[in-house]
C-alpha cells in the first residue's frame, strides 16, 4: 500500500507524508483505468464490417489472419488507429504504473537511489509516448505500425523534438493552467538541471558519473555515502519532481482515453478527476513551500462556484477550505448535516462542469 495512515511508522519524514499521499491518490486515478467498469470500452473495439466489400473476410472469421493484418489489407486505417491507440496506451500505462508504484514505495522507505532510478523509464520514455499519441495519434501509429521500424518511434531518438511534442500535448491536455511546458521539459531532459530526472537518475543508476552537469565529486560514489541530511535533500527534491510530473501524466492519459469513453456521465466523471488533481497541485505547492493559505483566494473562488444543495436533507452547503481538503482524499463533498455525498448532485455536476470548462479556456502559463 502506498497511502500513509496516521500512526504508520515509516522512515519518510512526516513533513512529506501529505505530499506522498497526494501521489498515492493521483496514482490511483491511473490504476482505476484497469479495474473500473467506466473504462471497459478501452479493452475492446467494435466495428461494423461490410462482408461484400472487404477482402479475406472468411480468413478473419476462421482466425487464419490477425485482425490488425486484416484491417491493414483492407486499408481500414482509422479502425487500426482506434485499436492501436487503445492497445498501446493501456499496455504502456500498465508498465508505467508498475514503475511509479515501486518508486513511491522505495521513497517512503528511504531507498532513494532505487526510487530515483525507477523514475527514468516512466517519465522520460513512456510519458513521451503518451504525449506523442495525444499530440498526433495518426502520426504515431503510422510510425509504430505501418512503418514499424523501432528507430522511428524510439522516445530516446535524437531526432525527436521533445520540446515541441510536450508543448503540443500540453495544449491538448486541457485544462493546463497549472503546468508549463518548458518546466516539464527541463525536469525530465535538461542535463544542466542537476536535480532533474536526467541528472539524478544517472547518479542513481551509475556509481560514478563523468558528465560535467552531474559529475561525481572527488572521493565519492554516487548515493553510496549518503547521510541523513542527504536523504532529507533527496526527499525534498523527489516530492517536488514527482507530484508535478505525475499529475501532468494523468492529465495526458485522461485526454487520450476520453475520446473512447461512452457512458452518459463520462464528462462529469473526468471533470471530478480534474478537480481532484487541481486541488491536489494547489495544496502540494503550499506544502512544498511551507506557506499556508497561499491559495486561499482560489479556494474562495471555488467555493463561490460550487454552492451545493443536498438532495437528501435539502440543506444549502457553502464549502470551506477543509471541504476541498477532504474532497482530495475522498473524491466527494459531504453534507455536514446528514453526511450525504454531494458529488453527483445536480448543483455539483453543473458547478464542476462549468468551472472546468472555464479553466479550459485559459492558456498555459507563460504563453
Amino acid at each position: 500500500m502506498l497511502y500513509i495512515n496516521d500512526g504508520d511508522e515509516i522512515p519518510l519524514d512526516k513533513k512529506f507524508h501529505k505530499i506522498h499521499n497526494l501521489c498515492a491518490i493521483v496514482y490511483d486515478q491511473l490504476t482505476e483505468i484497469f479495474s473500473q467498469e467506466n473504462y471497459s470500452t478501452l479493452n475492446s473495439t467494435i466495428f461494423n464490417i461490410d462482408k461484400d466489400n472487404n477482402l479475406d473476410i472468411e480468413k478473419l472469421v476462421n482466425g487464419e489472419i490477425h485482425a490488425l493484418d486484416w484491417l491493414k489489407s483492407n486499408e481500414l486505417n482509422d479502425e487500426i488507429r482506434q485499436v492501436l491507440v487503445k492497445h498501446v496506451t493501456m499496455s504502456v500505462l500498465a508498465d508505467f504504473v508498475n514503475f511509479i508504484f515501486e518508486s513511491l514505495s522505495c521513497a517512503m522507505r528511504g531507498k532513494m537511489s532505487v526510487a530515483y532510478a525507477l523514475l527514468r523509464k516512466p517519465f522520460t520514455d513512456e510519458l513521451l509516448i503518451f504525449e506523442q499519441i495525444l499530440d498526433n495519434d495518426e502520426d504515431f501509429i503510422n510510425r509504430f505500425f505501418h512503418d514499424g521500424e523501432p528507430s522511428n518511434y524510439d522516445p530516446s531518438a535524437r531526432n525527436i523534438d521533445k520540446r515541441k511534442i510536450i508543448k503540443n500535448a500540453l495544449k491538448k491536455s486541457k485544462p493546463n493552467i497549472v503546468f508549463n511546458s518548458e518546466l516539464i521539459y527541463e525536469l525530465r531532459y535538461d542535463k544542466t538541471l542537476g536535480k532533474g530526472i536526467n541528472g539524478i537518475s544517472n547518479h542513481a543508476l551509475h556509481i560514478v558519473t563523468n558528465d560535467k552537469n552531474y559529475k561525481t565529486t572527488e572521493q565519492n560514489l554516487n548515493f553510496v555515502f549518503s547521510t541523513n541530511e542527504d536523504v532529507l535533500k533527496y526527499w525534498k527534491n523527489y516530492y517536488f519532481l514527482v507530484p508535478y510530473l505525475l499529475i501532468y501524466s494523468v492529465s495526458v492519459v485522461d485526454n487520450i482515453i476520453s475520446q473512447f469513453l461512452t457512458f452518459n456521465e463520462s464528462k462529469h466523471f473526468l471533470n471530478v478527476k480534474v478537480m481532484i488533481r487541481l486541488i491536489g497541485i494547489l495544496l502540494w505547492d503550499e506544502w512544498i513551500d511551507g506557506e499556508k493559505n497561499k491559495y486561499s483566494k482560489i479556494f474562495e473562488l471555488l467555493a463561490e462556484k460550487l454552492k451545493l444543495d443536498c438532495e437528501e436533507c435539502g440543506a444549502n452547503i457553502e464549502l470551506e477550505r477543509s471541504d476541498f481538503e477532504l474532497f482530495l482524499e475522498s473524491g466527494t463533498f459531504i453534507c455536514p448535516n446528514c453526511f450525504n455525498g454531494l458529488i453527483n448532485s445536480p448543483t455539483a455536476i453543473k458547478g464542476i462542469n462549468e468551472f472546468i470548462e472555464l479553466l479550459k479556456k485559459l492558456k498555459e502559463p507563460g504563453t
